[in-house]
């Protein structure tokens, strides 16, 4: 029997860290994405997309949009299409829905014949989409451009899209708890760095659109709860996260442990201590950006 209550959260057992030879990732040329490529990954982008929309109360896409109306849709990164499969059952059948991922494993197996999937970067579309998209979903590539490709990502974006289209990209910002959140956080920005990523993409959006040529840029922002002292919604997101950092260590191993670990049973500890810590302090937060904005008619 239980020693819990049935509609408590299980939250003493912490997130299981698979060993780097467990894990699959891309081999994409050229590709910077340092994040898993597996059934892992599948399954957790898609508790992912669920973590996200209940943090916008229920709302994937914040640009004005006509339930049930006909749209061109494209999304970029989209993996297991959690989000593409979800706006699908909220437009038209006769609607055109187009996801691209450098990795094809991701991609669902079974989806509406309205939806379709290509391999392909965002840094360089095909010319036959050019003025094609009603909007252009993105989210969470922070570790997958780099800070030079950010700028012809935005290009892109903006030639693909229909005159009077948006785009809407998803972000996170700022994460806190106590010193061992921070130090992992600095760790996270020391392999950004070493990477040429982008360590302030989330708060260097709205700039770079504007640099684009888009209008009416917006910002969005949710705080949402890490760790068992928020209940269920704490220890989902919490689990996703510490899987997201766990899904890092090859990158951070390969880098010589940036100075923070040195091997794999130092950095799974540190993950370990990470998970116990947000559990214990109570205001463990993480902020989601939803910035969009529209390609000029």
């Amino acid at each position: 029997m239980s020693s819990t209550l049935d509609n408590e959260p299980t939250v003493s057992s912490a997130v299981a860290i698979p060993h780097v030879s467990q894990r699959s990732f891309h081999n994409y040329p050229g590709a910077a994405y340092v994040l898993p490529a597996d059934e892992q990954e599948i399954e957790r982008l898609r508790q992912q997309h669920n973590i996200w929309k209940t943090a916008f109360n229920g709302k994937i896409l914040l640009p004005p949009f006509k339930p049930q109306s006909s749209y061109f849709v494209l999304d970029s990164g989209s993996g297991p299409a959690a989000f593409l499969l979800d706006l699908c059952s909220q437009l038209a059948q006769t609607s055109v829905l187009h996801g691209i991922d450098i990795e094809k494993r991701l991609f669902p197996l079974s989806h509406p014949s309205n939806v379709s999937f290509s391999i392909a970067s965002v840094t360089s579309l095909p010319d036959e989409w050019t003025s094609k998209f009603d909007f252009v979903h993105q989210r969470l590539l922070f570790f997958a451009l780099k800070r030079t490709e950010w700028t012809l990502a935005m290009d892109q974006i903006h030639r693909v899209l229909s005159p009077g289209g948006w785009v809407q990209f998803g972000e996170y910002g700022y994460w806190h708890s106590g010193p061992i959140n921070e130090k992992y956080r600095q760790m996270q920005n020391a392999l950004a760095e070493s990477r040429g990523f982008d360590a302030k993409i989330c708060a260097d959006l709205p700039r770079l659109l504007q640099k684009a040529g888009f209008i009416n840029v917006t910002v969005e922002k949710r705080t949402v709860p890490l760790g068992a002292w928020a209940g269920q919604v704490g220890v989902d997101s919490r689990n996703n996260f510490i899987s997201v950092f766990a899904g890092l260590k090859m990158a951070v191993l390969k880098a010589g442990g940036l100075g923070f670990v040195e091997t794999e049973e130092d950095f799974d500890g540190f993950t370990v201590a990470l998970q116990k810590e947000w559990d214990e302090t109570e205001g463990s937060e993480i902020e989601f950006h939803i910035v969009y904005a529209q390609r000029p008619n």
